[in-house]
């Protein structure tokens, strides 16, 4: 039997899982870590915090597994949206925290970026949006942080970084990530010389790109071995974009499947037979990493990051009560969110805690409660934020489906899958089924497929779905949930359409 690793480093912590070949989970560790917050609007993290905390997460889940190490074949990265990282000459870090794919600062120098190059040609050569990602925030950093820019060696996706720390050969970014960089032409699938210019970077400051599946970079040397466990010699595979090792690990190698990533933030992905461009600019255009196809994809800053601030900010009864009887304090919301139905009670919340995107794209969009009165309850609240979340997807799928074509299933990962009432919600808001996969580590899982096909375990994206991804529940939408859904929804999209022309960003003016 041989094993592979799959490391999923995310916004708010990592997950390190040791699958076998077959895709069965042996043992897995979790690590959190913090978000900082200097300046309304600001999001940045320590990268050293991070990679301490995928190493020990690494080293704890190989040590409590059982297994020997010599039969790991390879390990591979799942890595979360474009928070770049920056390197000096020496390849040191610059600044003393990143700036996170949510920080909202880059809207401050928006308007000198669309100067350079016009929305449509941006869209028609990267397939993405000016503003929608943070890439613009070198521009940033070139205005306001000057003695930065000056020493910027090298710009880093954290896939590069932590491949180079794992043992690479160099700086290599899977395309998916590339893409996400928004300084990839979609058509060439390399860096494009034009968008270069918008961002004044220059092609070597920038990792190779890699664009079949799991290729080997590199293999752990004794000093990186020492750290994680990882066996001497253990390849070092190219992973993916979190979105797509969940969409790998799903099964989403075949056009009509619809994933839905609900985690930090909320990534839905279209798999499409070829690369629909979306008249108003709005859904973008993604390679499918290692696969023929692409995917159609848009996504909400904050997802369950917005059902974690409900967690943090007004249930410590329920965080306290969790750690008393060693559960998961969302069990207990959600729970709770039971008493409340379909409508919260005409309780309508907008999550959009850190910016507005897709159709309503506002980067001074924010968390919203309306509808509240005296007899609005604890449900309400909580059963609102959780409908707030699908709202959001459910207003992507629409969108996806008028550029791409007709859903046929859904399938649903991250967090929410833990709780049956908001997947059955989920059923119910979108009026699909929605499927949900044996592994619950699915950016882990993909990541390792990923090594697997590296590595030659599996020959190839197909082999690795049928070997390793196994379905594990349906649910099917209740029909007399409908009506009140879609009474709430229109609400929802009512107030997020008066809030956004008329108040959102009113008091930055």
């Amino acid at each position: 039997m041989k094993y592979l690793v799959g490391i999923d480093e995310g916004t708010t912590g990592c997950k390190v899982c040791l699958f076998d070949e077959n895709g069965t989970l042996v043992s897995s560790s979790y690590r959190e870590y913090p978000s900082y917050y200097p300046h309304p609007g600001w999001v940045e993290q320590d990268i050293e915090e991070i990679r301490t905390a995928v190493f020990d997460s690494c080293k704890e889940t190989i040590s409590k597994s059982g297994v020997n190490p010599a039969e790991i074949s390879a390990v591979g990265y799942s890595n979360q949206g474009i928070t770049m990282v920056l390197l000096d000459k020496d390849g040191k870090v610059l600044r003393d925290h990143t700036i996170g794919w949510q920080d909202a600062r880059n809207a401050e120098v928006l308007a000198e970026v669309q100067q350079k190059m016009t929305q449509e040609e941006y869209y028609s050569r990267t397939g993405m949006t000016l503003g929608a990602y943070n890439t613009s925030v070198l521009n940033w950093l070139k205005r306001f942080e000057p003695q930065t820019w000056e020493k910027i060696d090298r710009i880093c996706s954290h896939q590069d970084y932590f491949l180079k720390k794992l043992g690479a050969d160099g700086y290599f970014i899977d395309e998916a990530s590339a893409n996400l960089m928004c300084m990839l032409n979609v058509e060439t699938g390399d860096w494009d010389p034009e968008v270069l210019k918008v961002y004044n970077v220059r092609y070597e400051q920038l990792p190779t790109i890699v664009h079949e599946a799991g290729k080997i970079v590199g293999t752990v040397s004794e000093d990186v071995s020492a750290q994680t466990g990882l066996p001497i010699g253990c390849k070092v595979c190219v992973g993916a974009l979190d979105t797509n090792c969940c969409t790998l690990a799903v099964g989403g190698t075949r056009p009509g499947v619809e994933v839905m990533v609900v985690g930090t933030a909320g990534t839905a992905v279209l798999i499409c037979d070829k690369a629909y461009k979306d008249p108003t600019m709005k859904v973008t255009i993604r390679t499918n990493h290692g696969m023929p196809n692409y995917q159609l994809s848009a996504m909400t800053n904050t997802a369950a990051s917005s059902f974690r601030w409900f967690r943090d900010n007004m249930c410590g009864m329920e965080v306290a009560m969790g750690k008393l009887m060693e559960t998961d304090p969302y069990n207990l919301i959600t729970a709770i969110a039971a008493h409340s139905k379909p409508g919260a009670n005409g309780v309508t919340a907008l999550t959009c805690l850190q910016g507005a995107h897709v159709r309503r794209s506002n980067d001074f969009a924010r968390g919203t409660f309306l509808g509240v009165s005296l007899g609005t309850t604890k449900a309400d609240l909580a059963h609102a934020i959780l409908e707030g979340i699908c709202f959001e997807m459910y207003d992507i799928m629409l969108m996806q489906e008028e550029v791409g074509g007709s859903i046929d299933r859904i399938v649903l990962c991250g967090g929410v899958t833990k709780s049956d009432l908001w997947c059955q919600m989920f059923a119910d808001i979108c009026e699909k089924p929605v499927v949900l996969m044996e592994s619950d580590e699915l950016g882990c899982l993909g990541a390792a497929m990923y090594a697997g096909i590296g590595s030659g375990v599996y020959t190839d994206c197909d082999n690795a779905v049928a070997r390793g991804a196994h379905v594990k529940k349906e649910y099917i939408p209740d029909a007399d949930t409908f009506s009140a859904y879609r009474k709430s929804f229109r609400r929802w999209s009512k107030s997020y359409d008066l809030l956004c022309s008329s108040y959102y960003g009113e008091e930055e003016e």
